[in-house]
């Protein structure tokens, strides 16, 4: 295991990636050009998405919209998912179709920012996917890296390893297991309406699941993790000023205790074990890394709850400190949709 001081020296320079994206209107629609296919006024637009349900008091509601050759968003209705819906084309010319997720209230005339999915009429059967939706180009990273079991506040005063099953991070402990060979996890950039945001679930898929998370975070341009999250070393981790406490370059939290007196589970103790096992045997713990709407950043401690985009889930395991658990990317956890055009 290195050392924070070694950590902190590291850095790595990736190569820019040429990137080919569409000029974006002053709707952030990505329309198409001149020559591409378009869907005139009045055709039947039958749209079915794999979408999680929403709260619609707290999360809001799915609402179609189509997009004509200027740029234009004209709205078509809002999106109940896993059922087929049809919706007569209202916009002459329609180039693209994008469903957005619009926060509770009434629905304007004009888009919120929040793309979830996204398709171009190039046939008559478009595919809907988050690629230039949610992410700013392509899709998710099959393989972003490594989590780490890891508790760095509190290891100058316990010494290392102190209290390590109590804290989860972001960082590759075996850079030569990973693609990019170095220190950072590396994540798909995500348009201006998303975050990147992480958890640690107790008994995930139960009645009882509990959700905590360790903050909210966007990779730079090359996709590398390497600034601290949203909460720091964690609102739990002992330390008062746990924004500012000497933080890591890398997204997580340890939760050792609760001095603040903020909001936590009862059926927790602190510090946690995530390696804790139920009567069973069963190990509890999973990490978990969703996408989440940029709105949600700045909620207060204790209410974050998950959206439905969760593309990486992993057990926490029951391996040592010092031990690399590989980020495994779950496709069946992204949404996706198509239109058939009559």
């Amino acid at each position: 295991m290195l050392s924070r001081s070694q950590l902190h020296r590291v850095r790595t320079v990736v190569p820019v990636r040429a990137v080919a994206a569409c000029a974006f209107v002053a709707l952030g629609a990505c329309a198409g050009d001149a020559t591409s296919p378009r869907v005139g006024a009045g055709a039947t637009l039958q749209i079915t998405t794999t979408l999680q349900p929403l709260d619609t008091v707290r999360e809001g509601r799915y609402v179609a919209w189509v997009i004509d050759g200027t740029g234009t968003a004209t709205r078509l209705g809002v999106i109940t998912p896993g059922i087929a819906q049809s919706f007569l084309n209202p916009a002459d010319g329609a180039a693209s179709i994008e469903i957005r997720l619009e926060l509770p209230g009434v629905l304007g005339s004009r888009p919120s920012d929040r793309v979830i999915l996204r398709g171009d009429f190039m046939n008559r059967h478009p595919t809907l996917s988050i690629a230039g939706a949610v992410t700013q180009e392509g899709e998710l990273r099959p393989r972003p890296g490594q989590f780490t079991m890891f508790t760095p506040s509190n290891n100058d005063v316990g010494g290392y390893p102190s209290r390590e099953e109590a804290g989860v991070w972001l960082f590759n402990m075996k850079p030569s297991e990973t693609e990019q060979n170095d220190f950072y996890v590396r994540l798909t950039q995500l348009q201006n309406g998303w975050t990147y945001e992480g958890w640690m679930v107790r008994d995930l898929g139960s009645a009882n699941e509990i959700w905590l998370s360790y903050g909210k975070f966007l990779p730079d341009w090359t996709g590398a993790a390497n600034q601290p999250d949203d909460t720091g070393w964690g609102p739990f981790s002992g330390v008062a000023d746990y924004w500012n406490s000497r933080l890591e370059d890398f997204p997580g939290d340890d939760w050792i205790s609760n001095p603040l007196k903020l909001p936590f589970p009862q059926q927790l103790q602190l510090p946690l074990d995530l390696r804790e096992k139920d009567a069973s045997g069963k190990l509890r713990w999973t990490h978990v890394i969703t996408i989440e709407p940029m709105s949600d950043k700045g909620e207060a401690i204790g209410s974050e709850r998950p959206f439905g985009i969760r593309p990486y889930v992993d057990p926490f395991g029951d391996l040592r400190a010092g031990d690399p658990r590989t980020i495994s990317f779950h496709p069946e956890n992204v949404p996706s949709g198509e239109v058939v055009v009559r």
